[in-house]
C-alpha cells in the first residue's frame, strides 16, 4: 500500500505535501545522510539516491565507509535533499528526513536495484554487477532510507518560511 502524510505542522492538505514531496525529490538527484556513531561521532555525506512509491530512498555504498558502519551498529539516519535557490534567501526548496536506513537485502535489494537502475539507467547493467549487489557481496552495497518523518519547505508552491511537517504512514 502506497504511503499516507499524516500533516503534523502548517495547514496544507496531505495530498498537496505529498506531491510537492515527491516533485522535490524527482528534481534532485544528491542527498546529503546524517549518521552518528560511538567511535567516530557525527558524520555526513552526500549520495545519489532513487526512490520508490512507498518514500523509500535507495543509495549504493562502500561497506567500509564511516556512513555504512554507523548504519551497521545504528539504523537511525536523516537525510536532507534540496534544490539551489535563485539567489540568497529566496524561494527555499527541500525537504529534511528522518528514519531508518541500512543495507538493503533480499526483496529489498531488488527494489533498490530496481528504483536505482529506473532513475540510472547505466548503473549495474552487466549481469555480473547485479547478481553481486543482489547477493550482498563485492565492496559496495544497495542501501534503503525508509522516511519515517520529514520537513517541508517549498516556497514558490507553499508560500514563504512555511515549513510543513509530517509523519509517514504504512
Amino acid at each position: 500500500m502506497p504511503y499516507q502524510l499524516e500533516v503534523t505542522q502548517g495547514d496544507w492538505p496531505a495530498e498537496e505535501l505529498r506531491k510537492g514531496v515527491e516533485g522535490l525529490l524527482a528534481e534532485s538527484m544528491v542527498l546529503t545522510l546524517a549518521t552518528a556513531g560511538p567511535e567516530h561521532g557525527p558524520h555526513a555525506n552526500l549520495a545519489f539516491y532513487a526512490f520508490d512509491e512507498d518514500l523509500v530512498l535507495y543509495f549504493v555504498s562502500e561497506r567500509s565507509t564511516r556512513h555504512s558502519l554507523h548504519l551497521a551498529e545504528q539504523a537511525r539516519a536523516a537525510a536532507t535533499v534540496f534544490l539551489p535557490p535563485p539567489a540568497f534567501g529566496e524561494q527555499l526548496r527541500g525537504l529534511q528526513l528522518a528514519g531508518r536506513a541500512g543495507e538493503a537485502w533480499g526483496r529489498h535489494a531488488e527494489a533498490a536495484l530496481t528504483a536505482y537502475q529506473n532513475r540510472y539507467p547505466a548503473f549495474a547493467q552487466d549481469a555480473e554487477v547485479r547478481a553481486q549487489f543482489l547477493a550482498g557481496g563485492g565492496a559496495a552495497a544497495l542501501y534503503r532510507f525508509q522516511v519515517e518523518e520529514l520537513t517541508a519547505v517549498d516556497e514558490p508552491h507553499f508560500g514563504r518560511r512555511h515549513y510543513l511537517r509530517a509523519r509517514v504512514r504504512r
